[in-house]
Parts: structure tokens; C-alpha cells; sequence
């Protein structure tokens, strides 16, 4: 019951869901009583940013609380009570038992609403040596000034990173900045494999060796040894073993559901808390959000799990105005992310190819290179873009970018197509800005539409790099057309017996070079001249023809490169 008209909300959690809940509940309702419980020193940390605080980009520890308790207080009237956990809710009393980790007093909160925004816990792999010293997880501002405080203490030179996820790769970083020597140990195929397909994963990959990285895919760590003082020494992996003098265990989170289970919260089969559009749990009194809810993925409308700082700063604003009254609701998630890793940007939204295949969809995909603006406007930068969409009907699925130029515009403006249910014709008409210094007449958004909408008009036939590495395995007998220019040919090419040269501005005087019966799969640098050469090839009668998508760009695998 409400007491002498004034709300009583108490807010479980104060990292990213909880303190916006809390400021959002204010402004909706400035008589509130409103209590934050924070089982940490800090409030309303910069999670996002702690490999960076790691590697000394950001150089103040302060720099990453972006509120202090006494905002909260002095400013919102909101109470923090910072290193106190709640260790119980009694759901029939409408009561928080909280526990004092410094003093060990034992006390109750009651409330009118509770929210739940416990975020999640890294996953700890079962394996010997977990516990040994030097060994370390990163989901708190505390464990990133015990990383950098063993890095000096003892002059490291070796990390290994279990996990090739954003947190791993952008730990790589740090670790690299910092001059030590990095190795990465990933159990599956490829880095970031939850968010990239293999040709977006495989450049990111390579730029990682680039850099001195040392990456070991499809390898699962089995063990951790240490030394005579309790430190790690070394990972044992299914393929081996490697020194080390740190291990950051990187290989995801799982929502941190105790509490609510304790409760009686419903628990969803992905492992987080069950939540209706408003973000409200079995319980009408009790809301939850954040790390530690189960989301709406809004493509396939099936649970899944999202653990972004984005996102729950936009359920803290859902929850703040709905347990004040209002009927705000959540949509979903497209599972938007982007991270720097060196010199490259890496970012996807939607669906990958295997997510959209397993969710139904009969899936086409365009592979082309994009210039961030005007390629003769000085400075330009390129990056591969792989746009997939839906066969039937044309619905864009996801995207997925690499490299050195700005990506973050197109995958906002992706997120914002797949929003509102755009298709490859509506994505390939959208009026961009357009002026050399911020972009080309055509966006590369506009050039991965089309190629799509050429290969539904069956203008465009192509196969994936993939395709064509099987075709290659296999020993097929085709002829792989390369029409780059004599000296493009000497600097980079695919070594094959199917391998001929025939540049673009001679096929058409060489056309009697080429058999009729023969399947021809064309390439180049970007497709651009593969797709032309296909076209003249059929234009002229040959029946049997085909581009390869992204040409050598796209193509993550070995070359001969000139000496």
C-alpha cells in the first residue's frame, strides 16, 4: 500500500537498468520514495568501457561512474545504498531483506514496486586451475583495477584470452596496447562466432594476426596450470598447450537469476526472467530488466538473450514510467552491436545467415565492398558489407560489416530498416545524404540492395566464396575467370588449375578463347567487373555463367601473393 501517497520503489541493481529506472520513476513521479541497492562500491558504471580503462585510453577511474551516489541524492532524492546486497524478497510482504557487506546488518525495505535489475554473471568454464591467481573475469569496474593493477605489479608479457567475443577482442586490444604478447583460444570455428558469419569473422581474423595477435579457433581450453606461488603458468587446450602469466575468461555471461528464481519469477528456458512488453513479471508489482531478462527478438519474435548496455538503459526507462502508472511498452531487440578492434570497426544487426536459414527464411545475401564516402574524396576507407535477406518477398534479415571505414551509420540505418519491415527495394530507394565528404551518390547499403535485387531479377548468378572454395576441393572442372588486369593478376590471385586471366577491356575480343560447354565462375577485386564480365559472357551465348559475390575482397581464404 502506498503510504501517506508517496510511492515506495525499491531498485535492485545499480550498474545501467536499475539507476535509469530509478531517474525515469523521478521525473514521473517527484514524490516517490525511491532506494537503489548496490552490492558494489560504485553506481551507474561505464561497463562498455573497461577494456579501455584497461589499455589507458581512459585514463581516470572516475571517468567511468557516470553518477555518483550524491547525484543521486542531492539532485534526484533518490537514496543509494551502495556494498548492500538483497539476499531475500518476500514476495507477500512486499519486502527487500538487504544485508550491509561491510557491517553485516540485516534490514528490510518495503515497497508499492520493486524492480529487478541484477544483470548478469560471467560463465566460469569447470576447469582445473580456475581459481589460480592471475585468472580473471571482467563484468565489474573492480575487476578491471585488479587486471591493471597485476599487469604492472608484475611486468606481464603473456595473456590468453579464452573467448572471441567483443569483450575478448577488445581486451586483445587492450592487452596489445599495453605491449603484451596476446593469444587468443576460441572452442569454435571462428572468432565472434555468435555474431558474424564466417566471411565477415575471417577479416576480422586476419587483422587480428595482422596486429600480432595469435588466434586458435576450434580448440577448447581443458585446464590451467600454475606455478610454486598459486599463479598461472599455463593453458592446456584440446590442440596443446600455451604460457601464459594471465588468463581473462571471456566466454560470455548468464543473467543473474537467484533472487527472482527465489521469489517465485518465472524463468524462461534461455535463463533469464520472464517479462511481458512492459516489462513486468509474473508478479504486477515486480519488474525486471536489463542483463537479466529474456528479450523479443523482433524478427523472428522468439526469447532471446541480449546483454547490452543499450538495451537496458531502454528497459530502465520502460520500467520507470510503467511503475508510476504508465503503459510504456518494449518492442524487442534486433541484437545490434558494434566494437573497435585496432584499426577496424566490426558490427552486425539482425540475423545471421544460420540464424535466418534455422528461423524459416530462404535466405539471399549480398557481399560488397563499401567506401565510407566519396572513394575520390581523400581519406576514404573501405570496409565488406554482407547484407541477407528473406527470397521470398524480399524482407532485409540482417547485416553484418569489417573494416577499416565507418560502419556505425549503416548499421543504424539497417537497424532502422529492419525496424519498420523494410525490404531490399525499399533499403535500395532510401533517400540517404548524400555529399563527398560524408558519403557516395550511391550508399554501400544502396550497392548490397541492388546486387540483391539484380540476383531476384536473375540478372546477377553468383556463388559465395564458400561455394567456390567446395568447388575447388572438389577438383570441379570449370574455369575460374579472373578479369582484374595483368598487373592486379601478378600482385594477388587464387593459385588453381581452374585459374585464367582475361581482363575486362579484352573478354570480348577473347571470347573465342573460352569453351561453351564449360561452367564459368568470374571474379575480381569487388564483383563490380565479375557481375559485368557475367553479363557479357551471357550476352554473348554462354549459358553456364557466374560471378563470385565479393570476388577477392570477400574471399577469406589463401592467395598467392607476389614476392
Amino acid at each position: 500500500m502506498v503510504v501517506n501517497g508517496n510511492r515506495r520503489i525499491v531498485v535492485i541493481g545499480g550498474t545501467a537498468c536499475g539507476p535509469k529506472a530509478a531517474a525515469r520513476a523521478r521525473r514521473c513521479d517527484p514524490g516517490a520514495r525511491i532506494t537503489i541497492i548496490e552490492q558494489g562500491a560504485g553506481v551507474s558504471s561505464a561497463t562498455c568501457g573497461f577494456p579501455y580503462y584497461v589499455s589507458g585510453v581512459i585514463e581516470k577511474r572516475s571517468s567511468l561512474l557516470v553518477r555518483g551516489p550524491d547525484y543521486f541524492k542531492k539532485v534526484m532524492n533518490i537514496d543509494v545504498l551502495l556494498q548492500t546486497r538483497a539476499q531475500k524478497i518476500d514476495v507477500a510482504a512486499r519486502a527487500v531483506e538487504v544485508i550491509n557487506l561491510e557491517t553485516q546488518k540485516i534490514s528490510k525495505l518495503e515497497y508499492d514496486k520493486l524492480v529487478i535489475a541484477t544483470g548478469s554473471v560471467p560463465l566460469v568454464p569447470d576447469i582445473e586451475g580456475k581459481h589460480l591467481g592471475g585468472v580473471f573475469t571482467l563484468s565489474r569496474l573492480e575487476d578491471a583495477e585488479a587486471i591493471k593493477n597485476f599487469v604492472t605489479l608484475h611486468k606481464l608479457k603473456k595473456a590468453a584470452i579464452i573467448g572471441a567475443g567483443f569483450i575478448g577482442l577488445e581486451m586483445a586490444e587492450a592487452f596489445a596496447t599495453l605491449g603484451i604478447e596476446v593469444t587468443v583460444v576460441e572452442a569454435l570455428n571462428w572468432v565472434m562466432p555468435a555474431f558474424f558469419d564466417f566471411e565477415i569473422a575471417a577479416h576480422l581474423e586476419k587483422h587480428l594476426r595482422s596486429n600480432g595477435v595469435k588466434v586458435y579457433c576450434g580448440q577448447r581450453v581443458t585446464g590451467l596450470q600454475g606455478d610454486k606461488q598459486g599463479l598461472v603458468c599455463m593453458v592446456t587446450t584440446t590442440d596443446g598447450s600455451l604460457e601464459t602469466q594471465l588468463v581473462l575468461l571471456a566466454v560470455g555471461t548468464r543473467p543473474a537469476v537467484q533472487l527472482a528464481r527465489d521469489a517465485g519469477l518465472v524463468i524462461g528456458e534461455r535463463g533469464g526472467i520472464v517479462v511481458n512488453e512492459y516489462l513486468q513479471t509474473n508478479d504486477p508489482d515486480i519488474y525486471a530488466g536489463g542483463d537479466c531478462v529474456e528479450n523479443i527478438h523482433r524478427l523472428t519474435g522468439k526469447k532471446v538473450l541480449v546483454p547490452l548496455g543499450s538495451t537496458a538503459n531502454k528497459h530502465g526507462r520502460v520500467i520507470g514510467t510503467n511503475i508510476t502508472g504508465g503503459s510504456d511498452v518494449f518492442p524487442g531487440v534486433l541484437g545490434t552491436g558494434i566494437a573497435k578492434v585496432f584499426e577496424f570497426n566490426v558490427g552486425r544487426v539482425g540475423l545471421t545467415e544460420p540464424e535466418a536459414r534455422v528461423s524459416g527464411y530462404t535466405v539471399a545475401t549480398s557481399l560488397v565492398l563499401g567506401n565510407e564516402h566519396a572513394a575520390y574524396y581523400p581519406g576514404s576507407k573501405q570496409f565488406l558489407l554482407k547484407l541477407i535477406a528473406d527470397k521470398n518477398g524480399g524482407r532485409v534479415l540482417g547485416g553484418q560489416m569489417v573494416g577499416l571505414g565507418d560502419v556505425s551509420k549503416r548499421l543504424d540505418v539497417l537497424a532502422t530498416a529492419l525496424s519498420f519491415g523494410a525490404t531490399v527495394n525499399d533499403l535500395a530507394n532510401l533517400d540517404l545524404a548524400y555529399a563527398p565528404p560524408y558519403n557516395a551518390a550511391l550508399d554501400p547499403l544502396h550497392h548490397a540492395a541492388n546486387t540483391l535485387r539484380n540476383k531476384q531479377s536473375n540478372l546477377a548468378k553468383a556463388l559465395t566464396p564458400g561455394e567456390v572454395k567446395t568447388k575447388l576441393e572438389r577438383g570441379d572442372d570449370f574455369i575460374l575467370l579472373d578479369v582484374r588486369s595483368q598487373a592486379e593478376w601478378k600482385e594477388e590471385r587464387i593459385e588453381t588449375r581452374q585459374s585464367t586471366l582475361i581482363p575486362l577491356d579484352k573478354l570480348r575480343e577473347r571470347l573465342v578463347d573460352l569453351p561453351r560447354d564449360k561452367e564459368i565462375i568470374t571474379l575480381c577485386h569487388s564483383s563490380v567487373r565479375a557481375y559485368q564480365a557475367q553479363r557479357i559472357l551471357e550476352g554473348a551465348g554462354f549459358t553456364k555463367v557466374k560471378f563470385m559475390d565479393g570476388s577477392l575482397v570477400a574471399w577469406p581464404y589463401q592467395t598467392s601473393k607476389a614476392e
